[in-house]
């Protein structure tokens, strides 16, 4: 994947406080994703921000799972479900959080993600 974000802070947009960040979950053995935060700031009161994080599920977050009877494919059904919930519930209203929600279970619930290891 790619991800190329741009945030410009105009001269007039004094007081501005302003974040970027990309948070990236890799979930097959040879998945990359580039990604170019970018901040363009001219004015000079500002507080601004940006950054990157990658990673894939972690071995200690699946032996929780897995030391609790969870078996591997809940475990990670359940951490890529929790990975999403994080931008899905601050969509702002209700019924898109509970339609996008639904739809993430229900492709969950058709991808092998045991193959994705």
């Amino acid at each position: 994947g790619v991800f190329d974000g741009n945030v410009r802070v105009g001269r007039l947009a004094q007081r501005s406080d302003a974040g970027q960040l990309s948070r990236n979950l890799l979930l097959a053995p040879r998945a990359t994703v580039n990604v170019k935060p970018n901040l363009q700031i001219v004015a000079d009161d500002v507080k601004c921000t940006h950054g990157c994080a990658i990673s894939d599920l972690s071995e200690e977050e699946l032996f929780y799972f897995r030391a609790r009877g969870i078996s591997a494919l809940s475990a990670r059904q359940s951490l890529v479900a929790s990975f999403g919930a994080e931008v899905t519930r601050n969509l702002g209203l209700p019924s898109l959080v509970a339609r996008v929600a639904a739809d993430v279970r229900a492709t969950l619930a058709t991808v092998d993600l045991a193959v994705l290891q």
